[in-house]
């Protein structure tokens, strides 16, 4: 059985592989943007100190929420793209592969044609899970950690409030 390498693998899928790449770069930065900036010790003071000072603290509160929760669906929706554009890939390697034989039917089936159109099918499908496999995780730890932080918030600002009436 021949390995195939990287660059292989890379111009077997074509250009949605650049596609692809430009996801899972987003996806790492989304990552690495959401480990730093929901931290509870960045978080959570700033937002507790934004709904204490609003004149509308309950509104204030779910702006804060829904900002919380809507950058972590990025990676969801990483998630639910990437494989998408990785069966596009498959559709188009089938398509080129059928296309190939069907331009040639006196010669017959060339292997080397039908093999070129199911490389770049088996590569995008493999690329497109490899991108979204780690974004749906990411999504589930990163949701969890937004629910925590948006119950420490409200716990925060309910002892705040009730410090007041004392």
């Amino acid at each position: 059985m021949n390995d195939i390498t990287f660059e292989q693998a890379w111009n077997y899928g074509g250009p949605l592989m650049w596609v692809l790449a430009l996801f899972s770069v987003w996806a790492l930065a989304l990552m690495i943007y959401l480990w730093y900036s929901q931290r509870a010790g960045v978080v959570v003071p700033e937002a507790v100190s934004r709904i204490c000072a609003s004149k509308d603290p309950e509104s204030e509160g779910g702006r804060v929420a829904d900002r919380l929760m809507s950058q972590v669906e990025w990676l969801a929706d990483l998630g639910a793209i990437a494989p998408l554009v990785g069966l596009l890939g498959t559709v188009l390697g089938m398509f080129q592969a059928f296309g190939g034989i069907a331009s040639d039917v006196s010669a017959g089936a060339k292997p080397m044609v039908l093999a070129q159109g199911v490389s770049q099918a088996i590569v995008t499908t493999i690329f497109g899970l490899v991108v979204a496999i780690p974004s749906l995780l990411a999504y589930a730890f990163f949701r969890r950690r937004a629910q925590r932080r948006v119950a420490e918030i409200e716990e925060r600002v309910i002892e705040h409030f009730a410090s007041q009436v004392v």
